[in-house]
């Protein structure tokens, strides 16, 4: 493939488990397997002789794994994820999932292939409701419900995040408990600045209220009497709040709880 002819590559590689994986019987992926068990080869040395003299940052990440196993890993996906930045367009994305086993190492190789002014986000996703790995007698661990999904791009990608919105949680409507004077439900929000310090550009008298924390306000006073002329503001029992209006829903971010992972049928 020609060089910077991609716009967007989405990886989903193996984890460095330790284990085998054979898609179940019935799947349309039956038949398919693969090995997550990783040994260091003489191929593998030969790569990271080749990365030490062209790629010395990424060498001395590989070098730092903790045994030869996770050298092995780092070496495989080191040398595919240069080719993928070789295809990237300039404005073009990248994401990487992975799980807990390698993230940590997986990001610092792509710091070192993409650069650290890449870096975009680490995108956690609540992929199922885990539970913790026990002995005979109690759990020894949390239980696994995370994902990691790294997501790298220059300054000048095209990112369409677009502005559909994602529907709020029950939970979430349930924390605006009064109507104001539109009839829009809301919840009110303290105005203090505790554990700050006094600010005296901050503790000020407005319309007959004082701060309730002795370090001031959290905003300064022109900008709560925009707020105040904007109907942000809620005097209630003797005191002075920010109105949350309930929004209609919220913008995507970084904590992926509502994309459920796919049943096992289809899985390999």
């Amino acid at each position: 493939m020609n060089s910077a002819t991609v716009d967007l590559i989405y990886l989903d590689p193996p984890f460095n488990s330790n284990a085998n994986y054979a898609a179940p019987i019935g799947s349309k992926a039956a038949g398919a397997a693969f090995k997550d068990t990783w040994t260091l080869s003489d191929l593998d040395t030969e790569w990271v002789n080749l990365i030490e003299s062209k790629h010395p940052v990424l060498y001395r990440v590989i070098t730092a794994a903790m045994t030869d196993s996770d050298k092995s890993y780092l070496v495989y996906m080191a040398t595919r994820l240069l080719e993928m930045k070789r295809l990237l367009k300039p404005t073009g994305s990248i994401y990487l999932h992975c799980d807990p086993t390698m993230s940590h190492y997986l990001k610092l190789v792509m710091d070192a292939v993409f650069g650290k002014n890449m870096y975009r986000n680490e995108i956690v996703w609540e992929r199922l409701k885990g539970a913790g790995k026990r002995t005979q007698h109690a759990p020894i661990s949390y239980g696994p419900a995370t994902d990691s999904i790294l997501f790298y791009a220059s300054k000048n990608a095209v990112f369409n995040i677009g502005d559909d919105l994602v529907p709020l949680s029950d939970e979430y409507r349930k924390s605006f408990k009064y109507r104001d004077s539109k009839g829009v439900y809301a919840r009110r929000s303290p105005f203090n600045a505790p554990g700050q310090g006094a600010r005296p550009n901050q503790c000020y008298k407005y319309k007959g209220f004082y701060p309730p924390h002795p370090s001031g306000w959290n905003v300064t006073l022109p900008t709560l009497i925009r707020m105040d002329e904007d109907g942000e503001l809620d005097f209630a029992n003797d005191r002075v709040y920010r109105k949350q209006r309930l929004p209609s829903g919220k913008h995507a971010n970084s904590l992926w709880t509502d994309i459920n992972a796919a049943p096992k049928s289809e899985r390999v």
